[in-house]
């Protein structure tokens, strides 16, 4: 009989092609298997002698619920075709997945009289899987154990220097004539190391703040952020003779907080890193991106200034922690303001990145999904 053109021999190249690329198996309307090809033997570790007139539960593994199953008879018994992904165990007693699509007939009363079932191993791409469950969960524990040191040791690490400093200056007021120069060089240099030690704790629990003390996301007017930003930095900008000019920005949904925080310290780095014989000149402009790298509406956002620049081979450590391109005698900070706002980024779901040359100015580009998943806020 020939059907949608095919022939009888065509029907038996069509098999024979089935079986050479996948696993089969033909069972009747009790679940009893009728037939299994050479794929279904060489996987199963079973002969086909073994299998005719068993059920599939001979290569349970015990890893699914009944309720899996019970879903699974109840779906086909009713004439659907059921597809889903199923841990199998071997004769001699090793696991195997396979991808599993079952097809029932039925008669002409709509009952089932067989069922065919087309298999395929997917055990590498499972085991690939749980191995990265496991990684991800292990990073997931590690960088809250990070988190917390971070924090723990910033707090438990003011104590001992607020007594430093304070011992120091009360050393410098009481006992300064009786001191040699020599002497009170030595206690401006503990003076000048705590206090800087100071800043750098406080540093350091501003970037572990990035995750523990992160809220909510909402509707945020980045141009409302910029504004304050730039308002706060009115002084700076004033001794500097700089400039900021900001185009229209859009409303994401955000961390409003750290969007703030964000943008302080791109449009502060910019301010601070110029030639002493130029003025700052600091723009930020604004796209929105249809076919964004992020898969989903995003908006992209550039601060770009016209200070010292850097060399581009240098891209991934400037958004490192405590990484510096310059030394400290040179320009203020502690090097972790970039790698906040990398991090802000990231638990915005977004992308940060820069272009530069030495002497001609930086470009940050900032790439932030419009819209968060709802209910998220980490």
């Amino acid at each position: 009989m020939a059907t949608n053109g095919l022939k009888g021999s065509d029907f038996d190249h069509l098999k024979s092609a089935i079986d050479e690329a996948a696993i089969v198996a033909i069972t009747d309307q009790k679940g009893t298997i009728t037939y299994v090809n050479k794929k279904f033997c060489a996987i199963s570790k079973y002969t086909q002698e073994e299998l005719l007139g068993q059920n599939h539960r001979i290569i349970n593994s015990g890893y699914h619920s009944k309720e899996f199953f019970v879903d699974m008879w109840k779906t086909i018994a009713n004439g659907h075709t059921w597809e889903g992904e199923v841990r199998n165990r071997a004769k001699d007693g090793t696991y195997y997945w396979v991808n599993t699509t079952i097809v029932p007939f039925m008669n002409d009363q709509g009952k089932p009289v067989q069922y065919v079932s087309v298999r395929y191993e997917i055990t590498e791409r499972k085991l690939a899987e749980e191995k990265l469950k496991v990684y991800a969960k292990k990073l997931e524990v590690s960088n809250q154990e990070l988190q917390d040191f971070a924090s723990v040791a910033a707090h438990d690490l003011q104590e001992p220097l607020r007594k430093i400093l304070s011992f120091a200056d009360r050393l410098q007021t009481k006992a300064k004539d009786e001191l040699r120069v020599e002497t009170v060089d030595y206690l401006n240099r503990i003076q000048s190391s705590a206090q800087r030690m100071r800043v750098l704790i406080n540093d350091l629990l501003t970037y572990s703040r990035v995750t523990t003390k992160a809220q909510p996301f909402v509707k945020v007017d980045l141009n409302q952020v910029l504004n304050d930003v730039v308002s706060d930095l009115e002084v700076r900008l004033e001794q500097s003779g700089g400039t900021v000019k900001i185009d229209p920005l859009p409303t994401i949904d955000a961390d409003a907080t750290q969007m703030r925080q964000l943008f302080q310290n791109l449009i502060s780095n910019a301010l601070k890193f110029v030639p002493a014989d130029r003025k700052p000149d600091v723009a930020v402009t604004s796209q929105l991106l249809n076919g964004s790298p992020l898969g989903q509406p995003a908006c992209q956002i550039t601060v770009t200034d016209n200070g010292i620049g850097f060399e581009e081979k240098y891209l991934d450590r400037i958004f490192t922690i405590f990484q510096r391109l310059h030394g400290r005698h040179e320009y203020e900070g502690t090097g972790i303001g970039l790698a906040v706002c990398r991090k802000i980024t990231d638990r915005h779901g977004g992308i940060l990145t820069a272009t530069s040359r030495v002497g001609e100015g930086s470009s940050f580009i900032i790439t932030l999904p419009l819209k968060q998943n709802a209910g998220s806020s980490v």
